[in-house]
């Protein structure tokens, strides 16, 4: 449940970003909602609808690509987003907070980044466009941030053709800080993520991070007070795997020590051949199941 609410607080956030400053200001927008703009210009097809449309085909590939658990998380997402939107457009005067389209596209960035990273960072999406970058992240290890920029600055020049010029360079701004917004929120400011865990159910843990292909260091520690032989797991975890890692400890032990922080780099063979196999070795395991 605190996931769902998670998601749909996110959803949230983004949905208001664009309702609020982002289409009544005439910004240029990336992702399903700029492809909703293009489908209101031409044909007067209401945005939220087209963006259901592009959800439900993008539920399909991330599906038929990612498998049932990953389009599970794209549900909520698929529906509720269009919904949300349709909700604050009935909102009185929420399209009038600004008529500085600097700060529309400011806050725009900022609050579209923020959405949409924070559930990308609950291993959720929020649908449309921000599938494809999921998928080739976890294909090929390409940043989230870079794919959708690049997806998004595509979908604004569908978009040149009935748009000023100053909204044209509104868009490419907004679009480039809500990527940088997405990057900040999704890694915490950093790159990855060192978790470290005590626990008695020291076995079930070490097995089931290996069954997720999570690299697995053992310490082999003291306790301070009882003077008990103790081991303690080490694994680097990248920023959208951290809450996927915490959900199956706790399933395990929900009284599990752990602390968890941010490392600026991690560097060395070890490592760095077995974050370029890991995908490998997943879909290995998964043909073989």
């Amino acid at each position: 449940m605190k996931k769902f609410f998670g998601i749909i607080g996110g959803l949230a956030i983004s949905a208001f970003g664009v309702v609020a400053f982002v289409l009544p200001n005439d910004i240029l927008v990336g992702g399903a909602t700029g492809l909703g703009r293009v489908a209101y210009y031409y044909a007067g097809m209401p945005i939220s609808a087209t963006i259901a449309a592009v959800n439900i085909v993008m539920f399909i590939i991330g599906l038929a690509i990612m498998g049932k658990k990953f389009a599970a998380t794209i549900v909520v997402s698929t529906f509720a987003y269009p919904l949300l939107i349709d909700f604050y457009g009935r909102i009185p005067g929420i399209t009038n907070l600004t008529d500085d389209k600097m700060i529309a596209a400011i806050f725009g960035g900022v609050l579209l980044g923020a959405g949409i990273g924070f559930v990308i960072r609950l291993g959720a999406s929020t649908g449309g466009t921000d599938i494809p970058p999921i998928i080739l992240n976890y294909k090929f290890g390409i940043p989230v941030g870079i794919t959708m920029y690049a997806i998004d600055f595509a979908v604004l020049l569908t978009q040149v053709p009935f748009a000023k010029m100053e909204d044209i360079l509104l868009g490419i701004l907004m679009t480039m800080i809500c990527s940088i917004v997405i990057n900040k929120v999704m890694m915490a400011g950093s790159g990855d993520t060192q978790v470290m865990v005590i626990s008695n159910e020291f076995d079930k843990i070490q097995d089931k991070l290996n069954e997720m292909i999570i690299g697995v260091t053992v310490l082999y520690g003291r306790t301070g007070y009882l003077g008990k032989d103790q081991e303690v797991l080490m694994c680097i975890v990248p920023g959208r795997e951290l809450n996927r890692v915490k959900e199956a400890i706790q399933l395990i032990d929900p009284k599990a020590f752990m602390t968890i922080s941010s490392i600026r780099e991690v560097s060395g063979l070890g490592f760095s051949f077995g974050r370029r196999n890991v995908k490998k070795l997943r879909q290995e395991r998964k043909a073989e199941m």
